[in-house]
């Protein structure tokens, strides 16, 4: 009974991903403050059973960032980075996450994981639809992500090293920071 529940968890979240995937939801724009949203997001994931109890989430985030964003979209983001850098990572480990501005111009996220790291020749195709090196994997988390980030012409880069770790660099343009 327990695989067939768990298997049928699977299959609604692959349908979901997949419909995500292909219909964005339309967006509905709001002023967010980014480190408000994160941390919210960032207290849910460690309850998550893919965090708790095996790792440590280090927090550095600058205050007053405001973005213009669907904060559905936002969180989605945010949520499929914090489980890639999560998955990467066997047994106990650390999530770093930065969150600062960069010249006035853009709101910056950092999401390292002291995970096993990736090859060159799989980061050429972790944004390619349906790629996956996880066993249980869909392959449309981060194709979901860089399509979302893509439509409000921001951008996601990616750092990765072998048996090391992986950063990625969200840049999203903010509207401004309050004084």
């Amino acid at each position: 009974m327990q695989i067939i529940l768990r298997e049928a968890d699977r299959l609604s979240t692959l349908v979901s991903n997949f419909l995500l995937f292909a219909k964005p939801p339309a967006s509905q724009l709001e002023s967010i403050e980014l480190g408000k949203v994160l941390i919210e997001t960032v207290q849910l994931f460690e309850k998550d059973s893919t965090c708790a109890g095996r790792i440590l989430i280090n927090k550095q985030i600058d205050s007053d960032i405001l973005i213009e964003m669907d904060p559905v979209h936002l969180r989605q983001v945010l949520w499929n980075l914090l489980i890639n850098a999560a998955e990467a990572i066997e047994g106990s480990g650390t999530i770093n996450i930065k969150l600062f501005s960069e010249k006035n111009k853009y709101a910056c996220i950092e999401i390292t994981d002291n995970g096993r790291g990736m090859s060159d020749e799989i980061m050429k195709s972790i944004f390619d639809p349906f790629f996956t090196t996880k066993k249980n994997g869909t392959g449309l988390g981060l194709s979901i992500v860089h399509s979302i980030l893509e439509s409000y012409d921001s951008r996601l880069d990616v750092e990765s090293t072998e048996n090391t770790g992986t950063t990625f660099s969200l840049k999203l343009k903010h509207i401004s920071i309050p004084t």
